[in-house]
C-alpha cells in the first residue's frame, strides 16, 4: 500500500493555492481527499480530521512527518470495561429470580473476569450486569495527529465509503442522450464547498495487483454546464466537475454530466440462430465524439406524445469516437433459424457444410434483420446467397442483412469449409 500512496505525491502540485480548499477525487468505491486546511495542534503538530472510512496508511503530506491515527471512540461495554479496568465498580449478579449487587474489581475485559471486594471470589463471564460509577470521556473524532516542524501542511488520504456511478437516458427516436452521476457518501463526514473530480476505470489496489493509480491530480476547476473537462492520466480518464456545494454524511446527490445528441441507428439482430426460431434483439448503435464513463443506460421512445421505457443496459468506460451497441430488448416480430442441411468430407481433415437460414417478419411493416453467426477461425466461406447482403467483419464471425416485406419470410443457404 505504501507504494500505492507514493504514486500520489504529485498531488502536492495541487496544493500551491493560498486559500483553504478541499478536493475530492472519487473512484468507483473510494475517494482521495486532499486539502491545505489543517488545524495546528501545537508548536510541532497538526490535527487532520478524517472520515471514519480513512485508510490510515494512505496519508501523504507536503513535508516529512511522523503521525498517529486516532479512530473515533464510541460508548460500548468493551470501552467501559477497558476504561474501568483494575478499578472497583458494582455488579448486579443474577441467579434465577434473585439479584445481588456487590462491589467488584474488573481483572480482565476479554474475557470478562471480575473479583468481589468482599470475599475475593473470582468470576469468569458472570451472569448479570455492570453498574459503572461515571461516564468516561470519549474522543468521537477520526483524525491524524501529525508531528512536523513545518509551519504549514497540505495533505491527502484515501477513504472508503465514497463513490460514484453514472446513469444515462437515451431517446432512440432522436438520439438525445443525457448523463448524470450519483455521488454517494457513506462516511460520517459532510463535505461543503469542495472541488469534485471523478475517475473512470478501476485501479488495482494492494488486495489485487500492483497499484496503477493516477500520479497527479492537478486540474483547473470550473463549473461544467454541458460536459466536465476530461484529461487522461496514466491511462485513466479524470472528469473535472468543478465546485459542489455540499455532500452530506450518509447521503447521496445526483449531478448532471451532459446533454447531447448522438448519431444513432436502430438494428434488429439475431445472434447464432438455432434450429428453432430465435427472436431478434433490438440494438441501438450510437456514435459519439466524447468519452463516456461506465454506467447504466435507460432507453426510451416517444410515440403520439407518450414516452415509453424500452429497457436498460450497462456500458463500460468508452473512449470518444468508439461505437456503442446497446441491447435493450427483443423484437418478437422478427426471428430466424438455422439448420445444417449437408455435410461432406472434402479431405481427411477438411469438411464442407451447407446451412439453410429462414428469416421471418411477422409484422405489417417492412423490416430489416441482421443475422450474426460465429464461425471457426480457419473457416472458409464457400458460398453465399446472391440476393442477401453478406459481410465477414472478423475471422470468427459472419453476418447477413435480410430486408423483409410485411408478413413474409426469406430462405437462403450458405456454405463453409472447416477442419472442425
Amino acid at each position: 500500500m505504501k507504494n500505492f500512496i507514493f504514486l500520489l505525491l504529485g498531488m502536492i502540485l495541487f496544493f500551491s493555492v493560498s486559500f483553504a480548499t478541499t478536493n475530492l477525487l472519487v473512484y468507483d468505491q473510494m475517494a482521495l481527499v486532499s486539502s491545505n486546511a489543517v488545524i495546528k495542534n501545537g508548536n510541532n503538530s497538526f490535527m487532520i480530521p478524517t472520515t471514519n472510512g480513512a485508510m490510515p496508511e494512505s496519508l501523504v503530506t507536503s513535508s516529512s512527518v511522523s503521525y498517529k491515527y486516532h479512530a473515533a471512540e464510541s460508548y460500548s461495554l468493551d470501552y467501559f470495561l477497558k476504561r474501568f479496568l483494575d478499578t472497583t465498580v458494582q455488579f448486579q449478579f443474577t441467579d434465577n429470580s434473585t439479584t445481588i449487587v456487590k462491589n467488584v474489581r474488573i481483572l480482565s475485559s476479554d474475557p470478562i473476569i471480575i473479583q468481589t471486594i468482599d470475599g475475593g471470589k473470582v468470576y469468569f463471564s458472570p451472569s448479570g450486569q455492570f453498574i459503572f460509577p461515571s461516564l468516561p470521556q470519549i474522543d468521537s473524532q477520526n483524525y491524524f495527529l501529525v508531528s512536523t516542524n513545518a509551519s504549514s501542511l497540505s495533505y491527502s488520504y484515501l477513504t472508503n465509503g465514497i463513490g460514484w456511478k453514472a446513469y444515462y437516458t437515451l431517446n432512440v427516436d432522436n438520439g438525445s442522450m443525457n448523463g448524470e452521476i450519483e455521488l454517494w457518501n457513506k462516511t460520517d463526514t459532510t463535505f461543503k464547498d469542495f472541488n469534485l473530480a471523478f475517475l473512470s476505470g478501476i485501479p488495482f489496489t494492494s488486495n489485487t495487483s500492483q497499484p496503477q493509480m493516477a500520479k497527479t491530480f492537478a486540474a483547473a476547476y470550473a463549473p461544467s454546464p454541458s460536459m466536465p473537462q476530461v484529461q487522461s492520466v496514466e491511462g485513466y480518464k479524470i472528469y473535472n466537475y468543478g465546485k459542489v456545494d455540499e455532500l452530506d454524511s450518509n447521503n447521496a446527490i445526483f449531478l448532471p454530466l451532459f446533454s447531447k445528441n448522438v448519431k444513432l441507428v436502430k438494428l434488429n439482430i439475431v445472434y447464432n440462430p438455432s434450429q428453432n426460431l430465435t427472436n431478434a434483439v433490438q440494438v441501438a448503435k450510437i456514435d459519439h465524439d466524447f468519452a463516456i464513463p461506465a454506467g447504466m443506460v435507460s432507453l426510451y421512445t416517444t410515440k403520439d406524445g407518450m414516452t415509453y421505457f424500452l429497457g436498460q443496459t450497462n456500458i463500460t468506460d468508452t473512449a470518444s469516437m468508439v461505437s456503442l451497441d446497446l441491447q435493450y430488448g427483443q423484437n418478437f416480430d422478427l426471428s430466424a433459424k438455422q439448420v445444417e442441411t449437408q455435410r461432406t468430407m472434402v479431405t481427411k481433415d477438411l469438411y464442407g457444410y451447407t446451412y439453410q437460414i429462414t428469416a421471418v417478419n411477422s409484422s405489417s411493416n417492412n423490416q430489416s434483420l441482421w443475422i450474426y453467426i460465429s464461425i471457426p477461425t480457419d473457416a472458409i466461406v464457400t458460398s453465399t446467397p446472391t440476393n442477401i447482403q453478406f459481410e465477414r467483419p472478423s475471422t470468427t464471425q459472419i453476418r447477413f442483412r435480410v430486408d423483409l416485406k410485411p408478413n413474409s419470410e426469406e430462405v437462403f443457404t450458405y456454405g463453409l469449409q472447416t477442419s472442425y
